[in-house]
């Protein structure tokens, strides 16, 4: 059995296509964070990386970083992403030295970890998370176990015209939309709670109409609001 190591500290960062938001966290509460637009090079993201480390190092005590990053994952690497179009291949072990530990994911699995792990959902047997944002960022949890399904590091072909109305701010026709597109995704898993988080998800108004149109489209699962917020896919990123 693999020896599991404590760490007093915890970096955990969300690079999202839109926003980069880190935190410190001590196991009990974030003590600093962080929040810079996301590099648009490899070059640049390398440098607000190294820049994050530095402004949150604790200076004592033994820490690890974790990230969680839109797009395709392998290992400590980000193959590609639709919403970081010019950062391809990215290894992020390359940016730390070697003695700090790094886990790397896809930020909507780290969303799902963090929700499971500090709000409880962890006992229902299903579990399907919705990151609403710059994409839609999708991850599905079977008996409390974020599983690892490739196909949802990609983006959906529909994309790009959910962007176009979420850019019009027509909050009904949005969430018609989203209904729609949504619920032959869903019926598939059939979760028994569907937890939706995300920048545009702030909006309570546009959550409380999605809400509905996935109800009207016969989705019969509990639908949960994110309790972390902002903060679920750096909490996330960092759990093991």
């Amino acid at each position: 059995m693999k020896k599991q190591i404590y760490y007093q500290y915890s970096i955990g960062i969300d690079i999202g296509g839109t926003k980069t938001k880190a935190v410190l966290w001590d196991k009990k509460k974030i003590s600093k964070s962080k929040r810079i637009l996301t590099p648009q090079t490899n070059k640049g993201l390398k440098q607000v990386l190294q820049d994050i480390i530095k402004e949150l190092n604790p200076k004592k005590g033994s820490f690890l970083v974790g990230i969680g990053v839109a797009g395709a994952v392998k290992k400590t690497s980000l193959l590609s992403a639709s919403n970081l179009s010019k950062i391809k291949n990215f290894n992020f072990r390359k940016v730390f030295p070697e003695s700090i530990p790094l886990l790397v994911d896809n930020d909507a699995r780290c969303f799902l970890k963090g929700e499971l792990i500090f709000n409880s959902f962890k006992r229902a047997k299903s579990v399907f998370g919705l990151t609403i944002g710059t994409g839609i960022g999708r991850a599905y949890a079977k008996n409390g176990i974020v599983q690892k399904i490739k196909r949802f590091e990609d983006h959906e072909q529909w994309e790009k015209e959910y962007q176009e109305i979420r850019d019009k701010k027509d909050y009904s026709l949005l969430a018609q939309f989203l209904g729609q597109k949504l619920f032959p995704l869903l019926k598939k898993y059939d979760p028994e709670v569907i937890i939706i988080g995300g920048g545009v998800i702030k909006n309570k108004v546009f959550f409380n109409k999605l809400c509905q149109e996935l109800k009207k489209q016969g989705i019969k699962s509990k639908i949960k609001h994110s309790k972390l917020g902002e903060n679920a896919v750096s909490l996330g990123s960092v759990l093991y």
